[in-house]
């Protein structure tokens, strides 16, 4: 066989290997170190039928007091500032806008939410440490953890008007 054709079969068998080998250990890597953040049902008490009406309502218009449209699942990590979150699920139909929601604490004060949109079902999780916000991950840039256990979270609408409150464990 020709130098040139046998160094081109190794060349391509190398390629192939190397392909191969790479994706496997980027496989391996999502999944042993993939953090995952359990769902838990919540005590909030949640409204018997929200109507779509409330749910679709533009970021404008007042959703009426006693509809439940969001609420606190739960808060890992509390009082670990590299692994403390909060996750907030949207509860109801249509999309929720909360810009200029606030989530508050009797004791870490607050954080305003940017122009953020929660479709239904939707959940997004707030980091107490720095980061680059994306649209699931929100990061309040805090240098130290802001939860700890007792401590009661509450969701105030722009208007308000308290929309969930959790007391953390």
């Amino acid at each position: 066989m020709k130098p040139w054709i046998r160094m081109l079969l190794y060349l391509v068998l190398n390629i192939l290997v190397s392909g191969v080998t790479t994706f496997l250990v980027l496989t391996w890597w999502d999944r042993t170190h993939r953090i995952e953040v359990p769902i838990t049902a919540s005590s909030a008490p949640v409204a018997s039928a929200p109507t779509q009406a409330a749910g679709n309502a533009p970021a404008g218009t007042a959703i009426p007091a006693g509809v439940t449209v969001i609420e606190i699942k739960n808060v890992f990590g509390v009082g670990d500032l590299q692994n403390e979150v909060v996750v907030i699920k949207r509860v109801g139909d249509g999309e929720l806008s909360l810009a200029r929601w606030t989530m508050e604490g009797s004791q870490s004060g607050s954080y305003t939410f940017p122009d953020l949109v929660l479709n239904k079902d939707g959940a997004v999780q707030i980091y107490s440490r720095s980061g680059v916000d994306t649209v699931i991950e929100l990061f309040w840039g805090l240098e130290k953890a802001a939860w700890t256990s007792g401590e009661q979270i509450t969701l105030v609408d722009p208007q308000g008007t308290v929309r969930a409150t959790y007391t953390i464990p």
